[in-house]
C-alpha cells in the first residue's frame, strides 16, 4: 500500500529520523571528499554527498555547506585560502572516507586523523586525496545563501582535473565505474553503480 506523508507529519518527526529520511528519499548521490588548507597550512577533508554539475564553459561545480551555526573548516578553508579540491570515493578507502564526517579539532589534519594521504600539484595550493582515481581542482568562485534553511551552495570553478588515462573514452566520457567510484544514498549507505547502457543525443 503506498504510504502518504504530509508536511505536518514531516516535521512532526524525530530529527535522527527525518533526517534519514529526507536525505535518502531524494535518491543516489555522488560520494565525494573535499579537500581543503587552512591559513595554516593543516589539511583538512571532509566527506560530501552534495557535489553537483554547475556547467562546463566554463566548467564549474557547486555543493551545499550546512548553516555556519557552528565552525565549518571547509568553508572558512575555503573562504581563506580561495581554493578546494574535489575527490572520488571507492570502495578501497569509503571508510576512512566515512570517517571524515567526524567533528576533529581545528588543528588536527583529518587526512593523519583518518588515514588517507595528501597529494599536492605545483599548480594548486589544497590537498588531493591521494587514494582517490578522480581529482579536480577548484578556485572559489561564489556562494549562495539559501535563505529557506540558512545553508550555503558554494560554486567553484575548474582549474585541474587528474585521473588514470585509461579511463577517458574517445568522446570525452569518463568511465566512473571502471575507476570503481561510489554512490552514497542517504548519509551512510554506499554502492557501486553498474552501467546499464549509454544512449544517444535524444531529438523529438
Amino acid at each position: 500500500m503506498e504510504k502518504h506523508i504530509a508536511l505536518g507529519d514531516i516535521l512532526k518527526m524525530e530529527p535522527a529520523y527525518r533526517r534519514n529520511l529526507m536525505n535518502s528519499i531524494s535518491g543516489f548521490k555522488a560520494c565525494n571528499l573535499i579537500g581543503t588548507a587552512s591559513y595554516r597550512k593543516v589539511a583538512n577533508v571532509a566527506i560530501f554527498n552534495s557535489v553537483v554539475h554547475i556547467g562546463a564553459t566554463p566548467p564549474l561545480l557547486g555543493f551545499v555547506m550546512r548553516p555556519l551555526t557552528v565552525p565549518r573548516q571547509t568553508y572558512h578553508n575555503i573562504r581563506a585560502r580561495g581554493f578546494f579540491t574535489v575527490n572520488a570515493v571507492t570502495k578501497n578507502f569509503y571508510e576512512r572516507a566515512h570517517q571524515t564526517s567526524a567533528k576533529y579539532a581545528e588543528d588536527t589534519s583529518e587526512f593523519e586523523a583518518c588515514g588517507l594521504t595528501p597529494q599536492y600539484t605545483e599548480t594548486h595550493p589544497a590537498p588531493y586525496v591521494g587514494e582517490s582515481p578522480v581529482k579536480l581542482g577548484l578556485q572559489f568562485e561564489e556562494e549562495h545563501h539559501i535563505r529557506a534553511n540558512g545553508t550555503i551552495f558554494i560554486i567553484g570553478k575548474v582549474v585541474e582535473v587528474l585521473f588514470d588515462d585509461s579511463l577517458l573514452a574517445p568522446d570525452g566520457h569518463l568511465n566512473l565505474v571502471q575507476a570503481g567510484v561510489l554512490a552514497v544514498g542517504g548519509l551512510d549507505s554506499y554502492f557501486e553503480p553498474e552501467l546499464l547502457g549509454r544512449l544517444g543525443y535524444a531529438r523529438p
